[in-house]
């Protein structure tokens, strides 16, 4: 089945075109990479997968569903399903909870309301902790945490909803390169151990990990070019998607990018 099916999507606000004809297909169990430069709607086209926007023209079915005719609460439903690591998480700093507590949110939507987190939630939160390696921040604050230590958290959380896809929105924006390199390797480690559906958006192309299998090419909201990594991220697809004149380079799975020079 298609964890993610999109069909000649678009989608506008008034005048302004952020997509238009989206037509990509994601199988289980993939992980894809959406790659474009700064303002391209890499962002948008997350949302569009889970739900929280939905297309002006076409349709995107999420694990099977239109979600065009998805309910409130069906959509609810299927946010549990769908996790979503943003660039920046809404939280506020005035409110001292811990590592352990910004994880454990995530259960809060399996509970039914006024209900405590109970053995089996708790046990989900340690787990998601052990395995992003952070099991020794659970009692810190989280604003205590440094920009990585924050984005170790965050995935964790999106990770104790036990979700069946993930959607990374830039995540390594704001995080110097030694975290960087650090959070490219801890994605490809969740990937290897639970094979989950994965959607990854950066304009970097080597903070596409190894087990990227896919990649989509995104310019002014369209698709340039859709297919497998190591074809999509070649010379020539990224100097049309960067307009610039590029070196490429293949170093352990990943592809870099070195600018030469603006197309005239």
């Amino acid at each position: 089945m298609g964890a993610l099916e999109f069909h000649n999507l678009s989608y506008a606000i008034g005048d302004k075109i952020l997509l238009e004809n989206i037509n990509l297909n994601i199988t289980e169990g993939q992980f894809i990479g959406i790659l474009g430069p700064n303002g391209a709607g890499k962002s948008t086209l997350l949302r569009m997968m889970n739900a929280t926007i939905k297309p002006t023209k076409g349709e995107v079915r999420v694990l099977g569903k239109n979600s065009k005719e998805l309910s409130p609460p069906e959509i609810r439903a299927l946010h549990k399903q769908v996790a979503i690591v943003p660039q920046f998480m809404d939280y506020n700093p005035s409110i001292p909870l811990t590592a352990s507590e910004v994880v454990g949110i995530a259960r809060i939507a399996h509970r039914r309301l006024f209900h405590s987190l109970n053995p089996t939630d708790r046990e989900i939160i340690d787990s998601s902790l052990s395995l992003l390696g952070i099991s020794s921040l659970k009692n810190r604050t989280f604003r205590s945490l440094s920009g990585g230590e924050q984005q170790k958290v965050n995935l964790a959380r999106a990770l104790a909803q036990k979700p069946k896809i993930l959607l990374l929105d830039e995540p390594t924006t704001g995080l110097d390169m030694d975290w960087q390199e650090r959070l490219v390797q801890i994605i490809q480690d969740i990937f290897s151990k639970i094979k989950i559906t994965i959607i990854m958006t950066t304009h970097i192309t080597s903070h596409l990990p190894p087990c990227c299998d896919r990649a989509a090419l995104l310019y002014q909201g369209r698709i340039l070019f859709e297919g497998e990594t190591k074809q999509a991220l070649d010379k020539h697809n990224l100097e049309r998607l960067y307009q610039c004149h590029l070196n490429v380079i293949t170093h352990s799975g990943r592809q870099y990018c070195i600018g030469t020079g603006t197309r005239q």
